[in-house]
C-alpha cells in the first residue's frame, strides 16, 4: 500500500473516531470501569474516560475536576498514538 492510501485512512480512521467518541454521552462513561463495577472503589485511574471526552468536548475545567492525571495522561496518549500512525505510513513494501 502506497504512502497516500495510507494518509487517507489515517484520516478517514480518525474522523469516524473522532465522530464516535464525541458523540458518546460522558454520563455513560460512569458506567464502564470495571475496576469500580467489580470492587466498587475507585482506582487512580478513576474518572479518565470521562476526563478524556470532556478534552474532547474542549471542557477542560470540568476534565480536570474528573482527574488531574489527564494533564499528563492525555498528551501522552496522544503523542504514542500519532507515533503509531506514523510508523505505519512510513513502513515500506518490505514490511507489508
Amino acid at each position: 500500500m502506497d504512502k497516500n492510501k495510507k494518509i487517507m485512512i489515517f484520516t478517514i480512521v480518525n474522523i469516524i473516531m473522532f465522530i464516535i467518541l464525541y458523540n458518546i454521552p460522558i454520563e455513560m462513561a460512569n458506567n464502564l470501569c470495571v475496576f469500580k463495577l467489580v470492587l466498587h472503589k475507585e482506582c487512580w485511574n478513576c474518572g479518565m474516560t470521562r476526563a478524556f471526552l470532556s478534552l474532547l468536548h474542549f471542557n477542560f475545567n470540568e476534565a480536570i475536576n474528573y482527574n488531574k492525571n489527564v494533564i499528563i495522561i492525555f498528551p501522552f496518549t496522544i503523542c504514542c498514538y500519532i507515533s503509531s500512525w506514523i510508523n505505519y505510513i512510513r513502513r515500506g513494501k518490505e514490511n507489508e
